[in-house]
């Protein structure tokens, strides 16, 4: 987080932005693992957190998570908060609330990176904008901004990322789906366009 929030002011020129949250994605070339075990790795890659322990000692927090991700790949992991999105024999993907990861099986027949990337950046803009909208309602702020990004820019982009193009394939519906439902976004982007629409500017 401390890295993520330099980032950003490196990048704004805002010494007082900071970074709410940082969503894992992960687009895996190679992988020592097959079958179930490998399954089961990227169910983890999702939820990277799974490996880690509030009160474990930061100087042996690496040590303790290698020996929870050894009990997780032979003892395999599930969690209901993973969507499964992947095509057998073409790919493997999950996302959950705190990451995506996704593995082509089939280079030339599963999604490109590009696609993956499109996404994420489309749906996690939008969230962090939904975001900054909410924290300024919770701090008593009538959110203010330009007339350009206001509650028609915010439906606008919501019809673009929920509904399916006439030329989408079916990975990356699937993908939509499983990044939209796991990230709720639909429901902070109705929110969202509410209150710009009973703010002054909006």
């Amino acid at each position: 987080m401390g890295w993520a929030t330099q980032k950003i002011r490196s990048i704004t020129g805002n010494d007082a932005a900071e970074s709410a949250y940082i969503l894992s994605a992960y687009w895996v070339d190679e992988t020592p693992w097959s079958g179930e075990a490998l399954d089961t790795a990227l169910r983890i890659l999702s939820i990277p957190k799974v490996l880690l322990e509030r009160d474990v000692d930061p100087a042996y927090s690496l040590h303790h998570a290698e020996l929870v991700e050894r009990t997780l790949l032979a003892e395999g992991f599930e969690h209901a908060g993973i969507v499964p999105f992947g095509i057998k024999g073409i790919s493997i993907g999950y996302a959950s609330w705190s990451g995506v990861v996704y593995y082509p099986v089939a280079e030339q027949r599963s999604l490109a990176e590009y696609d993956l990337v499109h996404c994420e950046l489309a749906v996690q803009s939008l969230w962090a904008y939904s975001d900054h909208l909410n924290r300024m309602i919770e701090h008593g702020i009538d959110p203010s901004v330009p007339e350009e990004y206001g509650w028609r820019f915010v439906r606008g982009a919501r019809s673009r990322i929920a509904n399916a193009r006439p030329l989408e394939n079916e990975q990356h519906r699937s993908m939509r789906n499983a990044i939209l439902a796991t990230c709720e976004i639909e429901s902070y982007l109705a929110q969202a366009i509410e209150t710009l629409r009973d703010s002054v500017g909006g």
